[in-house]
C-alpha cells in the first residue's frame, strides 16, 4: 500500500506542483492586466475632467476678479494735473478740470490688464458698462454729488480639452460675471 495522501495532495511530483502554481500565477497576472487595459481610458476621462473642470472654476474666479477690478477703477475719477483735487474724501465739491471720470475704453483696457496674467482674453465687445460712458458724463460731470450705479458684466465662452466632459456640460460653456459699484464722482 502506497503512502497516505492528505487533503491538497496530488501524486504530483515536486517539480510538476511547481509548473501548475506558476501557470495559475500567470493566469492571475494577465486578468489584472486585461483588467487594467480596461479601466485606463475611464481612468484618463475622468482626470482630463476634472482638470477641465478646475481650468473652468480658474477662468470663472479670474473673470469675477478682472471685472470687479474694472468696476471699481471705473468708478473713482483719476488725476491728470499737479495739485490733487480728486480726493473723495472729504467729497470735493468742484474736483476740476483734471479730474477725469475713465471711460468705458480705459475699463476695457483694465480689464484686459487684470487678466493679462491669467492665460486667456475677453473679447472687448464681450464687455458690457451700463450705463454707458456718455450717459455717465453727461448726467454727473465730475461735480462729486453724482452715486449711481456702474456696472461692468464679461462673458467668455470656455472650451472644454475633453470631448465627452463637453459634450455632458456643454461646449462651449457661457462664463459670465458682472459687478457693480457706487460712483464716487
Amino acid at each position: 500500500m502506497g503512502p497516505l495522501l492528505c487533503r491538497g495532495d496530488s501524486k504530483r511530483s515536486g517539480n510538476q506542483k511547481m509548473i501548475q502554481r506558476h501557470s495559475r500565477s500567470r493566469g492571475k497576472q494577465a486578468q489584472a492586466l486585461v483588467e487594467m487595459a480596461v479601466m485606463v481610458p475611464f481612468l484618463v476621462i475622468g482626470m482630463m475632467g476634472m482638470l477641465d473642470l478646475g481650468r473652468a472654476f480658474y477662468y470663472q474666479i479670474s473673470l469675477t476678479n478682472a471685472v470687479r477690478e474694472a468696476a471699481r477703477y471705473g468708478t473713482q475719477p483719476y488725476y491728470t494735473g499737479l495739485i490733487p483735487t480728486c480726493q473723495p474724501i472729504p467729497p470735493n465739491p468742484d474736483p476740476g478740470a483734471f479730474c477725469l471720470v475713465p471711460g468705458d475704453q480705459k475699463i476695457k483696457d483694465r480689464l484686459a490688464q487684470e487678466l493679462s496674467g491669467t492665460g486667456f482674453v475677453v473679447d472687448p465687445t464681450k464687455i458690457v458698462i451700463t450705463p454707458d460712458q456718455g450717459t455717465r458724463v453727461s448726467n454727473c460731470g465730475t461735480s462729486g454729488s453724482c452715486q449711481y450705479a456702474l456696472t461692468v458684466t464679461a462673458t467668455y465662452q470656455f472650451t472644454f480639452i475633453t470631448p465627452i466632459i463637453g459634450d455632458l456640460i456643454g461646449n462651449p460653456l457661457t462664463l459670465k460675471t458682472s459687478s457693480e459699484f457706487r460712483t464716487e464722482y
